[in-house]
C-alpha cells in the first residue's frame, strides 16, 4: 500500500515524491510488488543497540573527547568584528591615499570575514552536538529493548532509506556502530576472518588483498586487545581508525570470539560490510560493457583490488606538478600583463599551492561523485576541505589566504574532472547519451520520466518554483510555489537525469539481492551500495549479490529504456544507444574485489 506502510499508528509514504503529483499517480497505478517485497524484507530486520559502543560514546560527551560524531564542547575564539570604516570620498584622495584606503578595505574585509567563519563554525558546532544528543539519546531510549525495527520507504528515484531521521544505519559512524543484529549465528569457519577483513576496511587498510588485510588485523592484535580491555587509556590506537565506533564495535566481536576459546561456534550479531568499488562507475562500466571501466573498478578478475581513486591521483600529481613547475617568460610581478599571461600566472600560483598535498583522499570524493553528476562548484568544496586540513597542518592561517585557497582547489577540480572523462571514456560516453535524451525530452517541456528495471516509475520533479516573500513586521516569510503546472526546469532536468538512472539501477541491484537473501533466510541490510551481513554469511551474500548485478544487467536496459521514450515521446527522434564495448559480465562472478 503506497498510503499505508511503516508504523501501526503513523502512517508514512511509500515513496518521498517531493510533492510531484504526476509522480503520485504513476506510483498508484505502477506493479510495485518487487520494491514491496524488497523494503518488507529490509524492515522486517531486528535490530538491538551495542551496549559497548553506547558507553564509549556517552564517555566521549561526558569527557568533551572529540571523536568521530562527539563534537568538541568548547567554541572556538571568535576574532572581534572589526568597527566599521569611516566614509570616505575616494575619489578626492591622492593616488597614495587611495591605494591606502584599498589597503585598508582590504584589511577589514578580512577581518570581518574571519569573524563571520569563526561565528559561522560555531554555529556548526551547536548543531553537531544537538545531532550527537539526539542520537545518544535515541540509544539510550532503545538500549532495553531486544528488537528494534526500521520501517522503509524510498525516494523518487527508488533509493531505500529507512523512516526514523536520527538514528539508523544510513547515518554516520556512530549510527551504524550504536546498532547491531538482534539475533547472533556462530561465527562458523570463515567468520573470524571476515571481522577482521572487517577491522581492516574501517581502518583504511582496504587497498590490499582480503589475506593481507586479516594479517593486517593479526598484527594489530595488541592494539585490538588493548582497546577492548581499556579503551580510554594510553593505547588509542581505535581513536585514530577511519570509523573509530564501528572499530571498537567489531574490536570486541574479534577479541570475544578469540577468549572464548572455540570462534567458529562464537554467537555474533555484528554486521560485516561489503562495499562497492566506486559503486556508479560499476553501473557505467556493466552498462556499455566497458573492459578497461571495468577493471578499474573490479569488474574483472584480478589477485589485487583495482584502486580507481590511486590510479586518478597519480595523473593529477602528474600534471598539477608540471604546471606547477612550468617556467613563464614573463615578469609575474610586472602591473601590465595580457589576458593570457594572467590565465597562465593564475594556474601556475594555483599548481605551487597544491602541489606536494594531493593524496587520494583529496580525489576520492570527486571521483565518487563524478558519476553522479558532480558539480565544479561542488567538486571545488569537497576538494577544499581536504586542502584546508592539509594547509592548516602545514601551519598555514587559511583564513589569511582564502581567495588563493578557492581558486586552487576550483584549479585541482577541473583538472580532477578531465582526467576522469579521459580515463573513463566509456563511462563518458553513456552519460553522454543520458544527457543528450535528457536534454530532447526536456526541450519539449515535459519531465524525464523512466520506469526502473524493479518497476519504480520515475518522474523527475525538477520545476522552475516561484517564490513570493511575504513581509511582515517581525519577519520577512518566503513561499514557494512547487505545483505541477510550472514549467520544468530544463537545466536540472538535463543534468539530474544519468545520476538518477544510475541511483535507479544501484537501487534495483540492492533490492534485487534483498529478496534472494530473504528467499535463503538470510539476514540482510543495506546503506546503497554497502551490503551487510552476518560474518558466518558474507560468502553466500558475495555470491548472490555478484548474480543479481549479472542478471540485472544481461537485460539491455539503455535499449529497453530508448524503447520507452519512443513510446512515451514519440515526436523526438532519440540518438542511437552507445555502441557496448567487449566487458563479459561473467567475469563479475568471479571477481573477488567487485565489493570488499
Amino acid at each position: 500500500d503506497v498510503k499505508g506502510g511503516g508504523y501501526e499508528i503513523l502512517k508514512v509514504d511509500f515513496m518521498r515524491t517531493r510533492h510531484c503529483k504526476t509522480q503520485k499517480d504513476a506510483i498508484r497505478n505502477a506493479d510495485l510488488s518487487t520494491v514491496f517485497k524488497g523494503l518488507n524484507m529490509l524492515g522486517n530486520i531486528p535490530w538491538a543497540i551495542n551496549h559497548k559502543v553506547l558507553d564509549a560514546a556517552e564517555k566521549c560527551w561526558e569527557d568533551g573527547i572529540s571523536l568521530g560524531d562527539i563534537p568538541s564542547r568548547v567554541d572556538f575564539e571568535v576574532p572581534p568584528l572589526p568597527e566599521p570604516m569611516d566614509y570616505v570620498d575616494y575619489h578626492s584622495l591622492s593616488e597614495e591615499e587611495q591605494k591606502l584606503h584599498i589597503e585598508a578595505f582590504k584589511k577589514h574585509k578580512d577581518a570581518t570575514t574571519k569573524h563571520l567563519r569563526f561565528k559561522q563554525k560555531n554555529m556548526d558546532l551547536h548543531s553537531l552536538r544537538c545531532s550527537a544528543m539526539l542520537k545518544l539519546n535515541q540509544a539510550k531510549k532503545f538500549k532495553d529493548f531486544e528488537e528494534v525495527f526500521f520501517p522503509y520507504n524510498v525516494d523518487f528515484r527508488g533509493r531505500a532509506y529507512p523512516v526514523p531521521p536520527h538514528l539508523s544505519i544510513v547515518g554516520s559512524d556512530l549510527c551504524r556502530a550504536l546498532l547491531t543484529f538482534a539475533t547472533p549465528k556462530p561465527l562458523g569457519p570463515n567468520g573470524l576472518k571476515w571481522l577482521k577483513v572487517h577491522l581492516a576496511n574501517l581502518a583504511g587498510a582496504d587497498k590490499m588483498s582480503f589475506e593481507g588485510r586479516a594479517q593486517f588485523t593479526e598484527d594489530n592484535m595488541d592494539n585490538v586487545r588493548a582497546a577492548v580491555d581499556d579503551p580510554f587509556g594510553e593505547n588509542n590506537w581505535w581513536m585514530k581508525l577511519d570509523d573509530p565506533f564501528q572499530g571498537l564495535a567489531t574490536c570486541h566481536e574479534i577479541i570475544n570470539a578469540i577468549d572464548s576459546g572455540d570462534p567458529e561456534n562464537y554467537l555474533c550479531s555484528l554486521p560485516v560490510h561489503m562495499d562497492g568499488s566506486c559503486n556508479g562507475l560499476q553501473h557505467y562500466a556493466a552498462l556499455g560493457r566497458d573492459r578497461d571501466g571495468g577493471k578499474a573498478v573490479n569488474l574483472c578478475i584480478a589477485d589485487e583490488p583495482q584502486d580507481v581513486y590511486i590510479g586518478v591521483m597519480h595523473e593529477v600529481i602528474r600534471r598539477v606538478a608540471e604546471d606547477a613547475n612550468e617556467m613563464l617568460d614573463f615578469d609575474e610581478n610586472s602591473s601590465d600583463l595580457t589576458k593570457k599571461e594572467k590565465a597562465l600566472l593564475k594556474k601556475a600560483k594555483s599548481a605551487r599551492l597544491v602541489n606536494g598535498l594531493i593524496d587520494r583522499g583529496v580525489v576520492k570524493r570527486t571521483v565518487m561523485t563524478s558519476v553522479y553528476g558532480v558539480t565544479y562548484i561542488g567538486a571545488r568544496n569537497q576538494i577544499e576541505e581536504k586542502i584546508e586540513e592539509k594547509l592548516e597542518d602545514k601551519g598555514y592561517d587559511i583564513d589569511e589566504i582564502e581567495s588563493e585557497i578557492n581558486t586552487s582547489c576550483g584549479y585541482l577540480a577541473s583538472l580532477t574532472m578531465e582526467v576522469m572523462g579521459q580515463k573513463f571514456k566509456g563511462a563518458r560516453d553513456t552519460m553522454d547519451w543520458l544527457t543528450a535524451c535528457a536534454r530532447l525530452i526536456a526541450a519539449q517541456g515535459q519531465p524525464v520520466a523512466f520506469i526502473s528495471p524493479i518497476g519504480v516509475p520515475v518522474v523527475q520533479p525538477y520545476r522552475q518554483k516561484r517564490p513570493f516573500t511575504v513581509v511582515t513586521l517581525l519577519q520577512n516569510v518566503v513561499l514557494t510555489n512547487d505545483s505541477d503546472m510550472l514549467p520544468v526546469h530544463r537545466q536540472r532536468q538535463v543534468s539530474a537525469f544519468p545520476p538518477n538512472y544510475v541511483h535507479s539501477l544501484d537501487s534495483s541491484h540492492m533490492i534485487l539481492t534483498a529478496i534472494e537473501m530473504q528467499k535463503r533466510g538470510l539476514y540482510f541490510s543495506a546503506v546503497h551500495d554497502s551490503y551487510w551481513t552476518h560474518p558466518c554469511d558474507i560468502e553466500e551474500m558475495n555470491a548472490i549479490l555478484r548474480e543479481s548485478f549479472i542478471n540485472l544487467y544481461n537485460q539491455p536496459l539503455l535499449q529497453d529504456l530508448k524503447k520507452m521514450w519512443e513510446l512515451r515521446y514519440p515526436s523526438i527522434i532519440f540518438p542511437d544507444c552507445p555502441e557496448l564495448g567487449d566487458l563479459d559480465l561473467d567475469d563479475v562472478r568471479s571477481a573477488p574485489y567487485f565489493f570488499q
